[in-house]
């Protein structure tokens, strides 16, 4: 009986303290991860979803003319169920939790085989609080905060190496299968890692590399897609224009302070590795910075120099991601690691706590650099103690200061925006310093509670989620209009042209129409020539109406005012002209010109109800 009381009495404090444990990297994951709606390239797998539930309405917008990304991804056709069965702002938010809990789930499963036991929960809220960004120009990061085929891959390539270190090899192919019909691109990154890890273990799985190739050049010579384009250049025109709308795609446009994040990374992962005897543990982080410098170094060549427009597709660079979470991973593993160092190894840790808390400038990358020196030289110099609690304090005054400047700068961003409270309250907690603070007293002070921890953590949990959905009112109204109800119905024919000036999403929900032209477009400019060209076609008939708004914002800042920027009668003539659009909606009414019809959303922003106004270009024209 004591036997069993004591087995019981353990069973229930490990079960405690799990879900205390979930419950708390759950709120940080909330916190840091806040829902702004349908935005950045989760508006083109939305526009693939809703084209799939209204077919043959979209056939103008140029996103789709050319064939969409959503050809190469299973996400629409799932997407587009969760649309038909709760509607589009509320099936996203199901598709993003849904993605969110595998994340997180994945993270847990593959930072077991990495870190020991009093450690992985450290590990899986720097995955979770770290820098997510990677690639150029601080376009794409892992495990984004809108819903895209990226948020499915990624969960599933971490439960395949999870489940590749358990030798579990069947598994891990499907898992890798399954990432691969969600997103090729980032399945192929694991995928690279994968193989590292294996010939690691059997140099006969190096045969697979010239058996890829052959296999490649082959389809290539033979023009079967999607290999087509195996031996295809960009030719000048197509290349000029795809470096001004797809900037981050290419190595030689990236800022600095993208590459200090891969030293800081490299860094953090040899620190956290020379403590690790298992092989294979050790084999897989090295894999993981292989397999992001090798193709950084291959896109550059491939791409930049050569021009590859296969290559160009590939975007093999995005493999970076699998560094990124690893480094984040095994980032507390380094600091564990330093601080049982001495006064010198400490120093290093607090070097790279500074680097951390900074990743938007070269710093991570200086005091990453300055650690791997002092470490190295350790034994040549010698760090006080007193030195050594000066770092520390350092550490906590630049924590104080990036955390006030974060605080300031939320407050003044609800105030310009006039965000609501839930939502500036949300975005001043969202700070990665502060919910690190929070979770990391929360995870300390708990299981002092006994019992009522875990009801604690769950009331938490459940103001988190509260929080977590900080769309503004006009974003959560558009979300909400029901799929196929059009707000001027019978107005606008099935085959017209129509522009909405600067906006991708609205057309898409409130008309179930395509648009003539948005920058959002160009997307997919790497994969086809024909599309660049239109898109720059359209681009230029739309150009002036681009330059008033221009001069309109520079005038309103010099004045002071928050009026709105509209194009004038006379450019929208011309616009009608020169593109042949038959329509065109607009947020403010074109002086001495009647709309066909308007449309009141009854949201208020900047003082004035936000409204849209129809015009004919026929009326335009001969009025």
């Amino acid at each position: 009986m004591p036997s069993g009381t004591s087995f019981f009495a353990v069973t229930q404090r490990k079960f405690t303290s799990a879900l205390c444990a979930a419950s708390l990297i759950a709120i940080a994951f909330l916190l840091t991860h806040g829902y702004t709606g349908i935005r950045h390239d989760g508006i083109l797998y939305a526009g693939d979803a809703l084209a799939r539930i209204i077919p043959g309405q979209f056939h103008e917008d140029l996103y789709f003319l050319f064939g969409s990304q959503g050809r190469f991804t299973i996400l629409p056709a799932f997407y587009g169920k969760l649309i038909e069965w709760f509607g589009l702002g509320f099936g996203t938010i199901v598709g993003l939790l849904m993605a969110g809990v595998l994340f997180l789930a994945a993270t847990w499963t593959l930072v077991k085989a990495i870190a020991l036991e009093r450690l992985r929960f450290y590990c899986v809220l720097s995955v979770v609080l770290g820098w997510t960004i990677y690639g150029g120009r601080r376009v794409f990061a892992y495990s984004e905060s809108f819903l895209t085929a990226r948020s499915f891959a990624e969960p599933a390539v971490l439960f395949a190496l999870a489940l590749l270190f358990r030798r579990q090899y069947l598994w891990a192919a499907v898992a890798l299968a399954i990432a691969a019909i969600f997103h090729p691109l980032i399945a192929a990154g694991g995928l690279a890692v994968a193989w590292i890890m294996m010939l690691r273990e059997d140099r006969r799985w190096l045969w697979l590399l010239p058996v890829a190739v052959a296999a490649l050049v082959i389809l290539g010579a033979l023009g079967v897609d999607p290999f087509a384009d195996v031996f295809a250049r960009y030719d000048v025109k197509w290349w000029a224009l795809v470096q001004e709308i797809n900037v981050h795609a290419f190595i030689t446009n990236w800022y600095p302070l993208d590459f200090g994040i891969l030293v800081f990374d490299t860094v953090a992962i040899y620190f956290a590795s020379r403590d690790i005897d298992d092989q294979r543990l050790r084999g897989f982080l090295w894999a993981a910075v292989i397999v992001g410098f090798c193709t950084t170094l291959a896109s550059f060549l491939l791409v930049d120099l050569g021009r590859s427009v296969f290559f160009g597709k590939l975007q093999i660079w995005r493999a970076l991601w699998i560094m990124q979470w690893v480094a984040m991973a095994s980032l507390p593993l380094a600091l564990a690691s330093l601080w049982k160092r001495g006064d010198a190894g400490r120093v290093c840790a607090c070097l790279l706590g500074v680097g951390w808390m900074a990743p938007f400038s070269i710093a991570p990358a200086l005091v990453a650099l300055l650690a791997v020196a002092i470490d190295s030289l350790r034994q040549r110099i010698t760090i006080t103690p007193t030195l050594t609690r000066i770092a520390i304090g350092l550490v906590i005054v630049c924590a104080l200061v990036i955390s006030i400047q974060y605080e300031v700068r939320a407050v003044k961003l609800g105030d310009l925006l006039n965000l609501p409270a839930r939502s500036v309250i949300a975005q001043a907690l969202a700070m990665n310093l502060i919910v690190l603070a929070v979770i990391g007293a929360l995870w300390r002070f708990l299981p002092k509670l006994g019992r009522a921890g875990p009801v604690l953590t769950l009331l938490l949990l459940v103001g988190a989620l509260f929080l977590w959905d900080q769309r503004a009112a006009w974003t959560r109204t558009m979300e909400s209009t029901a799929t196929g109800q059009h707000i001027w119905p019978g107005l606008i024919e099935p085959d017209a042209k129509v522009y909405w000036y600067r906006n991708l999403m609205a057309p898409w929900i409130l008309l179930g129409h395509g648009n003539y032209y948005t920058q959002e477009q160009g997307s997919g400019a790497v994969f086809s020539r024909d599309m660049v060209m239109e898109l720059d076609r359209r681009r230029k008939m739309t150009a002036l109406l681009d330059f008033q708004e221009q001069i309109c914002r520079m005038m309103n800042g010099l004045n002071a005012k928050q009026a709105s920027c509209e194009p004038t009668v006379d450019a929208v003539k011309e616009l009608c002209s020169e593109s042949r659009i038959d329509y065109v909606v607009l947020q403010s009414m074109l002086e001495s010109t009647k709309p066909l019809a308007n449309y009141s959303t009854g949201v208020v922003e900047n003082g004035y109800e936000k409204k849209f106004f129809l015009y004919r270009c026929s009326d335009l024209q001969h009025g």
